[in-house]
């Protein structure tokens, strides 16, 4: 039997109600055309796309309230913050590159930036390969994690979970397409917020308040278990640990993984409505993204640990809905949950039919086709992945485990992690380059991470290995093979502007505007480490550091304007 009451089921059908009216409210924009329908027609404002952005990255409240069970801040750092304070100013810049391309899909960058059958063939075969080995993957593990989660709530076997609310969000999804994706993530960010902050107050209080709840957690794991920083190599923190070589690890991968075209963002960026809108759209998301996001999922870990000292750490989020979440509030929390996947289901959804459908099916097997005809084609794809996540899901995925999580979230993607910033910096990558980083990626990942054993190792090991086979893997093939064409390289440079090493296609000029995007960057990783430190020190009651990090935050965030002011200087005494 499950364990909602009427009220629950009432406020879950609410939810149900709003986002299939954002669906069908969107859904004659959505239908004009396949833009419209994939990038919605590049009319996207700077505030939807960074509560997209967002929204599609929330909601697994168990995992994390877990990682805070498990890893104390430590965690947080080691599956999150670390990585994101160096990629989140990043991508603002490459936002802007991004937008400047005015392309309809990520997979369009391969014909931007190389040349021949080669490249056509290989933006078709990355669309299909990338799509059904690496994001239908990630879905059906997002499936697994959904239907694990709300099985004991609802009381309905795991298919019947998936088939009602995987099945509702790619409804609205074949309806309106991105304009829906995006719009309806906002309100299910909110409730999504809002389900969190409401359990938090409840929890706080069954623990005697929160002053009594840090103390609690200082007495049952140790004061260590909220260091604010790492790296702090402690057994106790187990898979969770970030020793300092992880440390530099996850913040390589920060740095170089965000030039990558798997990232659900980079539809964003396509669909902004400028350049500045864009680049905005980053800086919003960054402040959800690392405090307001991380905020009420971090006191509810804190939580746990007042009230569940010793139960297992995979039911302590289910147990405390089950006994603090009374009728009306269990549906509220319930559909903040299904929010949060909800909003990364229909994302990926239409990123994946994106890449299948403008990069696979409009370039190679019907490009005449009416806009009408492409919108129904578009649709048709997001079932056919709908069901494949599904097998996934179903076959190859069994019960989530910190295995499976440190696989997902910061493995599979690592031995193209170089290739990704090396396709925009460096002139001398070429196609060929791409082609064996395609071919080894998802294997090699697999089979170091799982049968030759690394995931018992220290992170940094793992990382090391496919990092650095990667790199050798595209450098290597891309110098034993002939140059792209002089005028495709530079046509690319002359669009994008990126910095890097293009001495033999780059033209004057852009010095100006490449110094003040690195002053941005710069800032920004002081900016968000300031966020995330003021965030942690506020919640445990360090005001001391919560002050001169809110200090910090502030002199930052005037630093990242002026750079971005000068940044659009440069640009506009360029222009033609």
């Amino acid at each position: 039997m499950g364990l909602m009451a009427a009220l629950d089921w009432i406020v879950i059908a609410a939810y149900g109600v709003l986002t299939l009216a954002i669906g069908v409210a969107f859904a004659r924009r959505a239908s004009q055309s396949a833009d419209d329908w994939l990038v919605a027609g590049r009319r996207l404002p700077w505030w939807v796309i960074g509560f997209s952005d967002v929204a599609s990255a929330a909601g697994a409240d168990a995992f994390w309230v877990l990682v805070v069970f498990t890893g104390g801040f430590i965690g947080l750092h080691r599956f999150f913050w670390i990585g994101a304070v160096f990629a989140v100013p990043i991508a603002i810049v490459w936002a802007r590159y991004w937008r400047r391309l005015g392309l309809v899909s990520a997979g369009a960058l391969y014909e931007a930036r190389y040349s021949g059958k080669a490249a056509a063939r290989y933006r078709g075969v990355y669309a299909l390969y990338g799509t059904l080995a690496g994001g239908a993957l990630v879905l059906g593990y997002v499936f697994q994690s959904f239907a694990q989660v709300m099985a004991p709530f609802l009381g309905w076997p795991p298919d019947v979970v998936l088939a009602v609310f995987c099945g509702g969000s790619m409804l609205y999804t074949l309806t309106s397409g991105l304009f829906g994706v995006a719009y309806s993530d906002v309100p299910q960010f909110i409730l999504l917020t809002v389900g969190q902050i409401a359990l938090a107050v409840v929890l706080v209080d069954a623990a005697g308040g929160y002053a009594q709840m840090i103390g609690s957690v200082e007495a049952h794991r140790g004061p260590e278990f909220l260091a604010l920083w790492p790296p702090v190599d402690d057994p106790r923190f187990g898979k969770f640990a970030v020793e300092p070589l992880t440390l530099g690890a996850l913040a390589l991968m920060g740095v170089v993984g965000v030039a990558g075209t798997r990232s659900v963002t980079v539809q964003r960026s396509l669909a902004a409505r400028s350049e500045g809108h864009a680049a905005a759209g980053q800086i919003f998301g960054a402040v959800l993204n690392l405090a307001v996001r991380v905020a009420p999922l971090a006191i509810l870990g804190l939580a746990a640990i007042a009230l569940l000292p010793d139960a297992p750490a995979a039911e302590v989020w289910a147990r405390l809905v089950q006994s603090h979440a009374g009728p009306g509030l269990l549906g509220l929390i319930l559909v903040g949950v299904v929010a949060g996947y909800m909003s990364t289901i229909d994302t990926y959804l239409n990123f994946m039919a994106a890449n299948v459908f403008n990069d696979f099916w409009r370039r190679h097997v019907q490009p005449d086709a009416s806009g009408r005809a492409q919108v129904w084609v578009c649709r048709v794809v997001t079932v056919l992945l709908t069901g494949i996540a599904w097998l996934w899901a179903r076959v190859l995925i069994g019960e989530i485990d910190a295995d499976w999580l440190n696989f997902i979230n910061s493995v599979l993607g690592l031995f193209v992690l170089p290739l990704g910033l090396l396709r925009w910096v460096w002139w001398r990558i070429n196609i060929w380059g791409e082609i064996a980083g395609l071919i080894g990626g998802v294997p090699l990942a697999w089979l170091v991470w799982f049968p030759l054993g690394f995931k018992d190792q220290p992170y940094w090991q793992g990382f090391l290995v496919l990092f650095a086979s990667g790199a050798a893997a595209v450098v290597i093939a891309s110098l034993l093979t002939r140059p792209e064409p002089h005028d495709v390289l530079q046509r690319f440079h002359a669009t994008v502007r990126p910095p890097g090493f293009w001495g033999p296609v780059a033209r004057g000029g852009r010095r100006d505007e490449h110094r003040a995007d690195l002053a941005l960057v710069l800032a920004g990783v002081v900016f968000c480490a300031a966020l995330v430190v003021g965030t942690s020190a506020a919640l445990i009651l360090r005001w001391d550091v919560a002050g001169l990090a809110a200090a910090l935050l502030v002199t930052s965030a005037i630093a990242c304007w002026r750079a971005l002011r000068r940044g659009d200087r440069a640009r506009s005494a360029l222009a033609p």
